[in-house]
């Protein structure tokens, strides 16, 4: 009794061979259906997890997005706090000041006391939405530290003689009394 059981059966006369045939038609869609379903499965599991991962990495750079713009906005309600609060007011006048302003040379028209504070460097100037403030100097450090790009005209130094920095380097040399110029 060497043989498979269907084998067996068609010898007995119990199952014909067409029916035989069709069984093991039946058989090879399943194992074939199968296989193919394992696959698409995996395949199916792949993208999906997949797709998981990039909506969870769009969530986290639309988040990263959110919170610099709360900040962005935060930071901006405090400058604006802090330059309503220490703004020059009355500095209107006759003497013209040129600054660069978004590329452009700006003319702001200035009282000589806030004009000579200007260009010592004891007030700076600050914008927000395009509109220049004129600041004590304390507060425009303070603007600094928290965003530079608030800023317009800052110096920290101030200002030194033309002359005495050009001939610094010449400092060393001596001068011959029979130059022609």
């Amino acid at each position: 009794m060497a043989g498979s059981l269907q084998d067996q059966l068609k010898k007995s006369g119990l199952v014909s061979k067409k029916k035989s045939q069709q069984l093991d038609a039946e058989k090879r869609k399943k194992i074939k259906a199968k296989n193919k379903g394992q696959k698409s499965n995996n395949e199916i599991a792949e993208k999906v997890k997949q797709a998981k991962l990039q909506k969870n990495q769009d969530d986290q750079k639309l988040n990263q997005q959110q919170q610099q713009q709360i900040k962005q906005n935060e930071e901006k309600a405090r400058i604006n706090q802090i330059i309503d609060r220490a703004k020059i007011k009355d500095c209107d006048g006759d003497t013209a000041f040129n600054f660069q302003f978004n590329n452009k040379i700006k003319t702001l028209y200035l009282n000589k006391e806030n004009y000579d504070a200007l260009v010592a460097g004891s007030l700076g100037l600050c914008q927000i939405d395009n509109i220049i403030f004129l600041l004590p100097k304390a507060t425009v450090n303070k603007i600094n530290s928290i965003n530079p790009v608030y800023v317009v005209l800052h110096q920290d130094k101030p200002n030194t003689t033309p002359e005495s920095e050009s001939d610094a380097p010449y400092a060393d040399y001596e001068i011959p009394d029979d130059l022609m110029w």
